[in-house]
């Protein structure tokens, strides 16, 4: 059985080789990119990449942070707000952790708690705070970051959105049933 009638009988089109030869020809003059469109729309955080290492019990954290009135890490939605070091090997990034369980998958996403567009304008840190609907706030220029849920950096209302300003994101993964692990 040839080549072209296996592809004939297995719905794949079969292209011509003078085509094909056409077609490798110009792109390698013409350049050709492929990216997604989600990320044409967002810039850089302009809060700098810190080293990050934070490692939490998913059970524990919300009673040992004694945040009581939010919904737990183990909760989905649920998320925590890390604004100093438990212990001495903890390193929280630029002005803390915002570590996010996600409501619609068992995933987990983490932030850095400083705001990007006063970090940007002042290079001083004002740390996010979360609100009702879960949404992160800064209580300084008022930026919202409605996505975080979701797992979205970019900003929805305020100055930082204006200015296509997202939150700085960072690596979290969980390693077993009770323990997630923040990293660069």
């Amino acid at each position: 059985m040839g080549i072209k009638r296996i592809f004939t009988w297995l719905g794949i089109p079969v292209i011509p080789m003078s085509s094909l030869l056409v077609f490798l020809l110009v792109s390698s003059f013409v350049p050709i990119s492929f990216s997604s469109c989600a990320d044409d729309d967002m810039s850089e955080s302009p809060v700098p990449a810190m080293r990050v290492n934070y490692s939490c019990n998913i059970t524990t954290i919300n009673a040992a942070l004694q945040q009581t009135d939010v919904p737990h890490l183990d909760c989905q939605p649920g998320y925590v707000l890390i604004n100093g070091h438990q212990n001495a090997s903890d390193v929280i990034g630029m002005g803390g952790l915002l570590i996010f369980h996600s409501a619609f998958e068992d995933t987990y996403y983490a932030f850095d708690l400083a705001c990007p567009y006063c970090y940007d304008h002042t290079h001083k840190v004002q740390r996010i705070e979360m609100n009702d609907t879960f949404a992160a706030v800064c209580p300084q220029c008022e930026s919202e970051f409605r996505g975080v849920q979701y797992g979205s950096p970019a900003a929805s209302v305020g100055p930082a959105n204006a200015e296509n300003l997202p939150l700085r994101t960072y690596r979290a993964k969980r390693l077993n049933y009770n323990t997630v692990l923040v990293t660069p």
